[in-house]
């Protein structure tokens, strides 16, 4: 794992390394499960896309996806509902605008009750926490398969 600070900058070279970064946030419940964002519509045959612009708003705690590969738009838990038309993503460092996600999960007693969206600028590797929200304690295995 490649988890790195550079000119006070986290940045992370795979997925695996922003996995390890969204197991490691404080000052919130703990990350128990992670998930690795995947746009697996039947386009992509057997190589699921991994490279999206994101939308999000900390302060409303929505999110949305949009996959490079084919554009398809996939809200995150209930933000097509409440949604604030936030701009998309872009990196502070290198200004570009496609990232690599990962969702963190914290369960308690078997049901997912908070998500963490995060990304990894697919251009320089910064790592970046978007957006969090609520779950209505769903169970955990069901909800990770919804993201």
């Amino acid at each position: 794992m490649t988890l790195r600070t550079v000119a006070g900058q986290k940045t992370a070279e795979t997925t695996a390394d922003l996995e390890q970064w969204v197991r490691r946030l404080e000052d919130c419940p703990p990350i128990s499960r992670t998930v690795v964002a995947l746009c697996t519509r039947p386009a992509h045959g057997d190589d699921p896309a991994t490279w999206f612009y994101v939308e999000a708003d900390p302060h409303e705690g929505v999110a949305r996806l949009r996959c490079l590969a084919c554009g398809d738009a996939r809200s995150i838990v209930d933000s097509a509902e409440r949604w604030t038309y936030p701009p998309a993503w872009s990196c502070p460092n290198c200004s570009q605008s496609l990232a690599e996600v990962v969702f963190g999960i914290s369960e308690d007693g078997g049901l997912a009750r908070w998500l963490a969206v995060a990304v990894r600028c697919v251009g320089c590797g910064h790592v970046a926490g978007l957006t969090d929200m609520v779950v209505p304690g769903v169970a955990a295995d069901v909800f990770a398969a919804t993201l």
